[in-house]
C-alpha cells in the first residue's frame, strides 16, 4: 500500500510547517489529488489516520480535492476534459486522440490549517 508512504511523507511536511508557530495544533489537511496518480482515496484516508495519530494533526479534518483529467488536442490547440474517467482522450471537437495530458497527475498538500 503506497498510500502509507504518500500520507507518511505528507505528514512530514505538515509537520515541519506546523513546528514553531503560535498555533500548534494542525485542524486541516488538504490534499489535491489527480484521477491519474494511482492513489486509491479509500487507502489514503485510512492512512491519515494511521499516519497522523501522534502527531499535531492526529485528529485532524483529512480532505481530498480531486483534479479531473485535462488533454491538450495539438490540432484544434485547446485543452479538453476526458470523458466520464475514460483514459481514451479523443478531442471532442475533430475526434483527434490526445496522450498529451496536462492536468489529473497531481499529487500534492495543498492547505494545512492551523487552530
Amino acid at each position: 500500500m503506497h498510500e502509507v508512504g504518500i500520507m507518511e511523507s505528507a505528514m512530514s511536511l505538515v509537520e515541519q510547517h506546523a513546528a514553531g508557530r503560535e498555533r500548534s495544533r494542525v485542524s486541516r489537511v488538504v490534499l489535491r489529488v489527480g484521477v491519474l496518480a494511482g492513489v486509491d482515496l479509500y487507502a489514503l484516508r485510512f492512512a491519515f489516520d494511521v499516519v497522523s495519530a501522534g502527531t499535531l494533526a492526529e485528529g485532524a479534518d483529512f480532505e481530498v480535492e480531486e483534479v479531473p483529467v485535462t488533454a491538450y488536442c495539438l490540432g484544434c490547440e485547446r485543452e479538453f476534459s476526458g470523458v466520464d474517467g475514460d483514459f481514451v482522450f479523443a478531442c471532442p471537437d475533430c475526434g483527434d486522440f490526445s496522450g498529451e495530458v496536462r492536468r489529473g497527475r497531481e499529487l500534492e498538500l495543498s492547505r494545512i490549517e492551523l487552530s
